[in-house]
């Protein structure tokens, strides 16, 4: 709530002695102040407005506290701990993996004992996913038997987001560059 009027505060005929102005306005910064501090203590139990508690979230977790991280990184890692603690399972997995990209996703598990995710949003597009950090969480939390699959962008993803060589001639990028892509397909 932002900071109101005198006229909005209180009777005009209290604003009249000094005296009462002044412990009027004491009043009202220190309340404001008090509310402030109240809704900074209430962002801290939420790992998405942590700031000052990401080192109590880490400690909950058993995460190390690396202050040299980035908060957005901090997070990631308290979500991905939180995600990954118990059974594993596909639905496990799929949080997990929506929890690192922000896409939304689906795990496909193959007779072969191997499984593989499928990433969805709003349109056919390739985006930008940490391949590596995914693959690293993913295999610390599957079971032993199963094969975490990762396969890259294939020239049938490229066709089905609708991608021509105009978008690679506008859009320059390296190999890895496009290698670091993943194939996001319109949810239907």
């Amino acid at each position: 709530m932002d900071k109101l009027t005198e006229r909005e505060l209180v009777p005009g005929y209290h604003l009249a002695c000094a005296q009462s102005r002044a412990l009027i306005e004491t009043l009202t910064d220190a309340s404001l102040d008090a509310k402030a501090a109240l809704e900074d203590v209430m962002d801290q139990f939420f790992v998405e407005t942590a700031t000052w508690g990401l080192d109590l979230w880490e400690q909950q977790v058993g995460i190390e506290t690396d202050h040299s991280l980035s908060q957005a990184d901090r997070r990631a890692a308290i979500k991905q701990s939180l995600v990954a603690s118990g059974n594993t399972t596909a639905e496990m997995v799929r949080q997990l993996a929506e929890a690192i990209t922000g896409y939304e996703a689906r795990v496909i598990v193959n007779q072969d004992y191997s499984f593989s995710l499928e990433f969805l949003g709003e349109k056919n597009e390739l985006a930008d996913i940490d391949v590596e950090g995914l693959r690293s969480v993913v295999e610390q939390i599957k079971p032993a038997h199963l094969r975490f699959v990762i396969s890259g962008v294939t020239w049938g993803d490229i066709e089905s987001v609708g991608l021509t060589w105009q978008y690679f001639e506008t859009n320059k990028m390296t190999w890895a560059e496009f290698e670091s892509k993943f194939c996001v397909h319109a949810k239907k």
